[in-house]
């Protein structure tokens, strides 16, 4: 028995407008496909959880978690339209071939663009040491906003594949966002300056900060407002678009602080003890921990007082360091002075009557 008809059978019948041969080279390239895409799958899934595990990496975890949302049957829908490209389809089949492979792939590439987006709002706002409620608020509320923007990008990508004329639909967006842009303004640049808190780190939960009249501990930074808890202990909620346009005054991030003071002491202070003041106010200040001393001068003949200003630094932004520190210079000077003769000012009158 020979072959000849068989082969001749498999190029010259017809089933569905397609030869045997060409079903038996789709059949083939379908397992080929989806044997590739397997062994690329395993191979892909092995190599990176060997190098999640050697270097601990937090990029090794992500791929690997991107390559585990593909699931079995994505698989072999691309391996099946892979093969199909062989065979002479109808356009009913063709078409909803093609419509089922254009929403299964745009929707595992929202999954995949969501992932990414999480991982890289989780990642910011890890740096911004937010924890608890503030730090739910500030993810979900991101993810919310992204996601919206992920979707509508892909619902226009889906109906431009679908051969609708998407022009007409982005004219009604951008009208649409003009007008939800002029009525929301105010909340969009909340929206806005949100983000640039989050990226740009003016402050940071826990950090005191002075904004006009409000001063206080910065509680919590949400999409549209920040809370502060002031000094008396009230709650303040202040939007993030006043906030930044303010003037804001961090104190806690102050590598070391400055301070001025003045002191007085009376006329009848004699010169050589004049001279010696600068010196007794410095010996106060370096013998104090965490100051730096700067400079003691004799400034001004004023009315009640001979003045003498003075500047060191507290090499910490503490309030409370600087208030025990400055205290205890303050007393010290006060020693000096007292052990020298020496007399503060204070506001006095001298009358003279000529009889």
């Amino acid at each position: 028995m020979t072959l000849g008809p068989f082969l001749d059978w498999l190029r010259g019948a017809r089933i569905l407008d397609n030869t045997p041969l060409a079903y038996l080279y789709a059949l083939t390239a379908f397992a080929a496909a989806l044997s590739a895409l397997y062994l690329l799958k395993n191979l892909g899934l092995g190599r990176l959880k060997a190098v999640a595990e050697k270097t601990g990496t937090d990029l090794g975890k992500l791929a690997l978690a991107l390559l585990e949302k593909f699931q079995w049957f994505e698989y072999q829908l691309a391996a099946l339209y892979a093969a199909t490209r062989h065979l002479e389809l109808s356009r009913t089949f063709d078409r909803t071939l093609n419509t089922i492979v254009l929403f299964v792939f745009t929707y595992r590439a929202i999954t995949l663009a969501q992932h990414l987006l999480s991982y890289w709002i989780n990642r910011i706002v890890s740096k911004q040491e937010l924890s608890g409620e503030a730090r739910d608020s500030v993810v979900n509320g991101t993810q919310v906003v992204l996601r919206v923007l992920v979707w509508i990008a892909a619902a226009l990508f889906v109906l431009d594949n679908l051969g609708i004329n998407i022009s007409t639909v982005l004219a009604g967006l951008g009208i649409g966002g003009v007008a939800v842009a002029l009525a929301a303004q105010t909340i969009l640049g909340d929206l806005f300056n949100f983000f640039v808190i989050l990226l740009d780190k003016p402050f940071r939960t826990g950090d005191f900060v002075i904004c006009d009249e409000i001063m206080g501990t910065i509680e919590h930074v949400g999409i549209k407002s920040t809370r502060i808890r002031s000094l008396a202990g009230e709650l303040i909620v202040i939007s993030n678009s006043k906030l930044l346009a303010s003037g804001l005054h961090n104190y806690s991030q102050m590598p070391q602080r400055r301070v001025l003071f003045t002191l007085g002491v009376t006329y009848q202070t004699s010169p050589e003890k004049l001279r010696r003041i600068p010196g007794l106010i410095k010996n106060a200040v370096t013998s104090t921990a965490n100051t730096r001393f700067d400079r003691s001068n004799m400034s001004a003949y004023a009315d009640f007082a001979i003045q003498f200003e003075s500047v060191y630094y507290v090499t910490a932004g503490d309030y409370g360091l600087y208030m025990k520190l400055h205290e205890e210079i303050l007393l010290k000077t006060g020693d000096a002075f007292l052990a020298e003769g020496i007399e503060f000012a204070y506001p006095t009158q001298t009358l003279f009557v000529r009889k």
